[in-house]
């Protein structure tokens, strides 16, 4: 059931992904994107209150200090990952965004390993290393495309591939002490606490902003962002059901691992982009490091 949910979980990221790359003309300034995240995090609260009126648990929420503590690690890495992702793009360093945040997948390996006593075996380090080198292989051409890399960036997407690291572990928190809670319970406060960081930080950058700078979206972005907060909270659910099942040495580098071969593979056949020789090259080492991880 594990790989079902994983299986989930990435045809939802991949939805969010295409939708994001379609709406990506609407939100070319910062502020614009900082307020679509912003709503998708309002509407994934919405939606996991919803889904616990459909199954009767809306007594479940009443919090505990552990719920609380995990979901709030969840919500406010979760904002931070957005960001920071955000932050890092619009400086040019998108496909390195990629390498760091499978440098963050280190963190509930070794969370797994030393905290919840999930073992790592040699071999599963091996199938680690063979992705982080296809993705490096896979993003080599950054560096080409957009100048010498600085100090600064690398402090930023050290920053967002931690954060992404941390939201993962917080998932293996959660279902290691949920004592029968439902997934949604802790996704629901997830988003409680990511937008109260993301509702300040926009509230800000809105009252900085210039008198009339500020546009209404169109109408049919909302649809857009209406589907991406229903796969953004489909993917943290179902990778969490799956956080239940499976090994963090198996799930987490499973899925960064799986999320960029899908979504190289989208470009290029959905949005004709090129692959190159080296995404090429890359591809075929994660599917190596995927086979050393999940069949070895």
């Amino acid at each position: 059931m594990g790989y079902l949910f994983l299986a989930l979980a990435l045809a939802a990221g991949l939805t969010k992904g295409y939708c994001g790359k379609k709406t990506s003309g609407y939100t070319s300034r910062v502020t614009d994107a900082m307020a679509v995240n912003t709503v998708r995090m309002v509407l994934c609260i919405v939606i996991g209150f919803l889904l616990l009126v459909l199954n009767g648990q809306v007594a479940l929420l009443r919090p505990t200090a552990s719920l609380i503590a995990i979901a709030a690690l969840s919500g406010i890495t979760t904002a931070a990952f957005v960001v920071s992702w955000l932050m890092a793009v619009r400086k040019g360093a998108y496909m390195m965004v990629e390498v760091f945040l499978m440098l963050g997948v280190l963190i509930p390996l070794l969370g797994g390993l030393f905290f919840l006593r999930e073992p790592v075996r040699p071999v599963q380090w091996i199938g680690f290393l063979i992705l982080l080198g296809a993705t490096w292989v896979m993003c080599s051409y950054s560096s080409d495309q957009n100048g010498k890399v600085t100090f600064s960036i690398v402090l930023l997407l050290v920053f967002c591939g931690a954060s992404s690291g941390l939201a993962d572990l917080s998932q293996k928190l959660f279902v290691r002490t949920a004592s029968g809670l439902p997934v949604s319970v802790f996704h629901f406060y997830t988003y409680v606490f990511a937008a109260m960081v993301l509702l300040p930080i926009l509230l800000l950058m809105r009252k900085k902003e210039a008198p009339g700078v500020t546009k209404a979206f169109p109408r049919k972005l909302f649809g857009y962002i209406l589907l991406m907060a229903v796969c953004l909270f489909a993917n943290s659910f179902f990778k969490t059901l799956a956080a239940g099942q499976l090994n963090a040495a198996e799930l987490y580098p499973l899925n960064q691992g799986a999320a960029l071969v899908l979504s190289s593979i989208m470009s290029a056949v959905v949005f004709k982009e090129k692959l190159t020789g080296k995404a090429i090259l890359g591809i075929a080492l994660s599917f190596v490091g995927l086979i050393f991880i999940n069949l070895l």
